[in-house]
């Protein structure tokens, strides 16, 4: 979405701003434009030029502007000195981390994947030097994972599968069972894409079998469960388990979802229950569902790139705009 001047609007590049807590006169001072040029751009008075497009590029990949609750100076010495941070630094990482993933969810991957490149090796080094104790472990178990999913959607698969190893090894230090059922829920996923369904289904079967998860995460392997046996032509056995996966998401409506599963939604289960209707040939009925689901969606889920490889896999003529 945020690769070329074609496909950006002056509204996109707005939003963007918008969502990053980027104030325009900030914009304009670290693009060196004006701010009324800047605003003419963004209500569609002026066009997006090449210039202006890198500029936005460049300041919205710097992960502490717009954020009141991360210092600079201290995120710089952390870098500088991991071992001399303290649990400050540990906060800052987190917040960065969401702020991150939802910029992501507008602006693409490919944008925010050297941010979170540059976190995975703060948080590692924080973690080696147990900063905080198991939180540390923790967070770049979490930072891990996240960045295992940006080079996966962009196309790069080792890469992907050693920081989502990394990640489960992370979690196991920090003892956080949540984090190590995702970093397998995670891997399992990767392996489905890259053709390995029989690890996927050990690693999926593996993450359903972590004690103490949070209870979401074990809905969204429920389905991950029912659209591998799909993948792998066992229609029965795939169908048994899309009954077990609507179970779980009904056992679970209404539990507050943890900041590292935010779009574990209902019309997120809509979807992914697509997805598995259409690997078992239902496909007017896999395309309902996805309609539906998309639509009990956040508006902000509603134009992410994940949502439109899902939407992919149950149509091609899909996608998140439909």
């Amino acid at each position: 979405m945020f690769t070329d001047g074609g496909a950006v609007t002056g509204g996109l590049l707005r939003e963007l701003r918008t969502i990053a807590g980027i104030g325009l006169r900030t914009m304009a001072a670290r693009t060196c434009f004006t701010t009324g040029y800047l605003s003419l751009v963004e209500t569609g008075r002026k066009p997006v030029t090449s210039a202006v497009l890198a500029g936005y590029r460049a300041v919205l990949g710097d992960p502490t502007l717009g954020l009141a609750n991360v210092d600079p100076e201290r995120l710089q010495a952390t870098v500088a000195d991991p071992s001399a941070a303290g649990t400050s630094s540990l906060e800052d990482v987190a917040v960065i981390l969401e702020r991150t993933r939802h910029l992501e969810d507008a602006a693409g991957a490919e944008l925010v994947a050297p941010v979170i490149r540059g976190m995975d090796g703060v948080a590692r080094a924080l973690a080696a030097e147990r900063v905080g104790g198991s939180g540390a472990a923790c967070i770049a178990s979490e930072v891990a994972r996240y960045r295992g999913w940006l080079e996966h959607a962009i196309g790069r698969p080792h890469l992907s599968n050693r920081a989502l190893e990394d990640a489960a090894r992370l979690a196991e230090a920090a003892g956080d069972r949540s984090q190590l059922a995702h970093s397998y829920s995670f891997r399992a996923y990767t392996a489905r894409h890259q053709g390995d369904t029989a690890r996927a289904v050990a690693l999926t079967d593996a993450a359903i079998g972590v004690d103490g998860a949070h209870p979401i995460l074990g809905v969204y392997d429920r389905y991950q469960r029912a659209e591998l046996l799909a993948v792998r032509k066992e229609s029965r056995q795939a169908g048994k388990a899309l009954v077990l996966a609507d179970k779980a998401a009904e056992a679970a409506d209404g539990i507050e979802l943890p900041t590292f599963g935010y779009w574990y939604t209902a019309g997120f289960w809509g979807v992914q229950r697509g997805i598995v209707l259409a690997l078992l040939g239902r496909k007017s009925d896999a395309m309902a569902e996805a309609a539906q689901g998309v639509a009990a969606m956040p508006a902000g889920h509603q134009t992410a790139g994940w949502l439109a490889s899902m939407l992919e896999q149950i149509d091609p003529e899909m996608n998140s705009g439909s």
